[in-house]
């Protein structure tokens, strides 16, 4: 039979399901805490309820161990989900766990309340907590945490560790959409222009980020059967990253340690993985590229590491990501334009697509989005742009109408 005991106006209910091969009584408790403003009746005629509840979970084998602490329950999860998770994902959750087991890893499953979360938001907020500027942190950082332990306490819920996600009960953390950074119109002519006098791979790297949109890491995973000369098309198919942490630690043939290592993957989602259709120009950048990505690997003999990748090292290694952020922060400098990084390249790409009236379905496909909605929220100021300019359009067709029948 299930017994309580009150302790500052919460209830814990216990059941003995007997005994172990060692003797030992074997205990399974949760803690109730009745809804504010419930009568004392009230109370008992629920505590009852609840008590009878618990007893039957348990003697059906529902009840796991809701006793587990957080971070040790996080730990858990992390290390079951490793293999389903992106490296980069991977890392992320780690970084993402080390503050909160810091705040709430104490607190058990069963003890979690709403409060717990709420304060733990409130003070990411606050200033100093961003070691790097400062500040507190961003809406959209603590909305990570948020979608984070929302996951582990949704997963312990399903587990049956916990009779509810108490995460459901939190108000989510508003992130601020910040407006992209692209070049405009005339600013990617100049671009366009400063290019053609550089060597032909950054011409190139840089000329595919704008005109396709795709991400750098896209950029590099690129292979040569990637590429539809006749039909026109280029196809992404992978993404290459640099990750970071200690399993990625290794060293090379000079024993010099290396704290992270290139990797290879399919991009971040199925939608991702997509053709893109270019022109006759962008076809004849890519020819003109292989000619000069031929003769480095003629030039280059024992020296060329065998490669299909169309961005490479001098002697044909997989080529970073960050060195083409790194040109590009070169580049804008000595020639005079505004700041972008590649990825504002993409932006670039997606936002001209706009003004030129491209429907949003369309240029959501080509940008590898999840769906329309991903579009919409990321451009809404370049689409209202747009709205406002089809507006005015339609507007001067029905002025003319009228002044046409103007006497």
């Amino acid at each position: 039979m299930a017994t309580h005991r009150e302790r500052n106006g919460k209830y814990q209910i216990r059941v003995s399901l007997g005994y172990d091969i060692h003797g030992r009584q074997k205990v399974k408790a949760m803690t109730w805490i009745p809804d504010t403003g419930m009568t004392q009746k009230q109370i008992d005629k629920e505590l009852e309820r609840q008590k009878f509840l618990f007893e039957e979970k348990c003697k059906g084998g529902l009840v796991v161990d809701g006793n587990i602490k957080f971070a040790v329950y996080a730990e858990k999860w992390l290390s079951l989900g490793e293999e389903h998770l992106a490296p980069k994902t991977y890392l992320r959750y780690q970084s993402l766990l080390s503050r909160i087991n810091a705040a709430m890893g104490h607190i058990k499953l069963c003890d979690m309340r709403p409060h717990h979360l709420q304060e733990f938001y409130k003070n990411l907020a606050e200033t100093g907590i961003n070691k790097r500027t400062g500040k507190g942190l961003s809406g959209k950082t603590i909305l990570h945490h948020h979608r984070l332990i929302s996951v582990i306490l949704g997963d312990a819920y399903k587990q049956e560790y916990i009779l509810r996600d108490i995460s459901t009960l939190v108000t989510p953390p508003k992130a601020t959409q910040k407006e992209v950074s692209y070049l405009d119109e005339q600013d990617a002519q100049k671009l366009c222009n400063a290019l053609l006098n550089v060597p032909p791979k950054w011409k190139t790297a840089l000329l595919l980020l704008l005109y396709t949109g795709i991400r750098r890491g896209e950029l590099v995973g690129l292979e040569w059967s990637d590429i539809d000369f006749e039909g026109k098309t280029i196809t992404i198919r992978r993404t290459v990253q640099y990750i970071t942490g200690e399993k990625y630690h290794w060293k090379d043939e000079f024993d010099v340690l290396h704290k992270g290592q290139l990797i290879e993957k399919k991009p971040k989602t199925k939608s991702s993985e997509r053709c893109i259709a270019v022109d006759n120009g962008v076809i004849g950048l890519i020819v003109e590229y292989r000619r000069w990505w031929e003769e480095q690997k003629t030039n280059n003999g024992h020296r060329w590491i065998s490669t299909e990748k169309l961005f490479i090292q001098d002697n044909g290694g997989v080529m970073h990501p960050d060195s083409i952020t790194d040109y590009t922060n070169k580049f804008f400098k000595k020639h005079d334009l505004p700041k972008f990084s590649p990825h504002s390249l993409r932006h670039t790409n997606i936002s001209l697509m706009i003004a030129a009236g491209v429907d949003i379905k369309s240029v959501s496909s080509r940008a590898g989005h999840s769906n329309v909605t991903t579009t919409g929220n990321i451009y809404i100021h370049q689409i209202q742009s747009a709205n406002a300019r089809a507006a005015e359009a339609i507007a001067g067709i029905f002025n003319n109408q009228t002044d046409d029948k103007k006497p």
